[in-house]
């Protein structure tokens, strides 16, 4: 158990929509004057949106993840700089479909001479409650392998392919992690992973070179945010046994816990997923995994369905600060698809 008068320093690894959702989280507790040292490190394999075009025109790291962390962290979230951070170009022409905070980090790397100070920079800026770091220095390919075979080349295409997943790499491969996250993995007493796309988001940055032994030789507890939702055109159809077998098949076994979320969908919530070919993560068989698997109520109220920031980082930080007995309650058994989340 760790100390609640001390210093918990967490670190959260992803991309994509989910990891802003744990920083936001964890943010809003320290500004509510819990000691936290916050630091995301971040997948750098995006290749779609204004990130790939400033990619492929300008070289240099994907910035729109790493955009979206800071933003996350930052004190000023609604305030002036924080807005035009965030603001994207509307209409037509060059600018058209660029975010600021891109072109902003874009320029400081230019001028500090690499991205880790970008960021550090960029944190000030904002007065991020934490740091944001990339997995790696260079920017890198993902390369991909659906179920029945068929070659992927590119993240954004990965995302969005005709059937399942199989299995992901990086191009090139033995990128080492960049300056600053080994040491943070170190440090960590929690390194929360996920929750986001588990190909295109944990995997990038799991697969960079050393980081997923950096995961396992940390004394930290290391735990999975079991995702929600599948995936149409990644994970389609998997269920969360078959997500942690994913991770099992690519890095081995880097999560302690699974973290589930309990609170019930009503059905006319999940309706346009179902049209969409996506469904709730079955977690059948989940009890015959190593790891310890816990619920909690971490669903938002409305809306699109997703993780509630305060839900989650009351959760994520139960785990660390207060006994067994007040901790979320291990399942008993496997539930069957849909059993504690449908209504």
């Amino acid at each position: 158990m760790t100390s609640s008068r001390r210093t918990l320093r967490v670190v959260a690894l992803g991309g994509g929509n989910g990891i802003p959702t744990v920083l936001r989280g964890l943010a809003d507790v320290a500004r509510a004057g819990r000691d936290l040292e916050i630091t995301a490190v971040v997948a750098t394999a995006d290749d779609g949106g204004s990130s790939g075009r400033l990619r492929r025109e300008r070289g240099g790291l994907p910035p729109g993840d790493l955009r979206n962390c800071l933003l996350a962290l930052a004190d000023d979230g609604r305030g002036a700089f924080a807005r035009v951070f965030a603001h994207r170009y509307q209409g037509s022409g060059d600018l058209a479909g660029h975010s600021l905070g891109n072109l902003v980090l874009m320029a400081l790397a230019e001028q500090e001479g690499n991205y880790v100070k970008a960021l550090e920079t960029a944190g000030r800026l904002l007065h991020a409650r934490g740091r944001v770091l990339p997995a790696s220095v260079r920017a890198l390919a993902l390369e991909g392998e659906t179920v029945d075979g068929t070659r992927i080349s590119g993240e954004s295409r990965i995302g969005v392919a005709p059937s399942a997943i199989h299995r992901v790499w990086l191009d090139p491969a033995g990128e080492g992690a960049a300056p600053g996250v080994l040491e943070a993995l170190r440090a960590a007493h929690m390194i929360v992973l996920g929750p986001g796309s588990l190909f295109t988001s944990l995997l990038p940055v799991l697969l960079v070179d050393g980081l997923a032994e950096a995961v396992r030789a940390s004394s930290a507890l290391k735990v999975l945010v079991g995702n929600i939702m599948t995936q149409p055109g990644e994970t389609v159809s998997m269920t969360m046994v078959e997500h942690l077998e994913a991770l099992d098949r690519h890095v081995g076994r880097v999560a302690d816990l699974v973290l589930i979320n309990a609170t019930r969908i009503p059905q006319e919530r999940l309706k346009p997923y179902a049209e969409q070919h996506a469904e709730l993560v079955s977690t059948a068989r989940l009890a015959a995994r190593p790891e310890r698997i816990l619920v909690a109520p971490l669903v938002n109220d409305s809306g699109k369905i997703r993780h509630d920031p305060a839900r989650l980082a009351g959760a994520l930080l139960r785990l660390v600060t207060k006994p067994a007995a007040a901790r979320p309650s291990a399942l008993a058994t496997a539930s069957p698809r849909g059993g504690p989340f449908a209504s």
